[in-house]
């Protein structure tokens, strides 16, 4: 009995130790303007994560981009692969509600809408999307802490409910305090002619600062947009 409780306590303690909780809150700017706030918590044990997420608009650029949204994701996790299980995201904007809500069955999307919209003509098919994660697993993927061997590994294919599209992070360089690395953001499926017109392949970079624990968290993805570089930095 004694060895018993000795292993029921030993796996109690592994458990314990293998959940763990994270945040994170960063700025959004737009060629150096303000456009809004992003902020996520998430709960990680036993191969499995659930995270929510929040964007709220503020500054000179949160003029036009006037959405609140607020997600949830949860699904498992292997090292830097994840296999999202649901989200949901709900965006509120001149007082009008609307979410969408995407579960996954062997790894294949299904979406809904509340209320119910008409898909784009360009629309991607969600039962050729098997393998993608949601933009929110994405952007909670991308943001992270992470040790240092998968830091600059990221490889995701994600999937809105219309477009599907591929980021890809490598090339890590060291600098003073951390890491940088560069990729690779590339529209696939799902956007109209004119949108691919403007271009299919978008440059990345992610600079990581060096915790004292040798953790490796963000501190800034940058990349360029028609409004100017886009920055996302973590202020807290």
């Amino acid at each position: 009995m004694a060895r018993i409780k000795g292993a029921l306590a030993a796996a109690a303690m592994a458990a314990a130790t293998a959940a763990c909780a994270e945040s994170g809150q960063f700025e959004v700017s737009f060629g150096g303007l303000k456009a809004g706030v992003l902020a996520y918590d998430a709960s990680l044990s036993g191969g499995r994560y659930e995270m929510r997420g929040a964007v709220r608009p503020g500054g000179l650029f949160g003029l036009l981009f006037d959405a609140e949204i607020d997600s949830t994701a949860k699904g498992r996790v292997s090292g830097n692969t994840y296999r999202p299980s649901l989200a949901r995201e709900t965006t509120r904007k001149d007082g009008d509600t609307s979410t969408r809500t995407i579960t996954y069955r062997g790894g294949v999307p299904s979406v809904s809408y509340d209320p119910p919209d008409k898909p784009s003509k360009h629309a991607a098919p969600p039962s050729e999307q098997k393998g993608t994660v949601d933009t929110s697993t994405a952007a909670f993927a991308i943001l992270r802490d992470r040790p240092e061997s998968l830091a600059c590994q990221l490889d995701l294919v994600l999937y809105d409910g219309t477009r599907r599209q591929r980021i890809r992070l490598d090339e890590a360089q060291q600098r003073p305090g951390g890491l940088s690395c560069t990729g690779v953001y590339t529209r696939l499926a799902g956007f109209s002619p004119k949108d691919m017109a403007k271009g299919r392949d978008w440059p990345l970079r992610m600079d990581y600062d060096r915790l004292s624990d040798g953790t490796y968290r963000v501190r800034e993805v940058s990349f360029p947009t028609s409004f100017g570089t886009a920055r996302i930095r973590r202020t807290d």
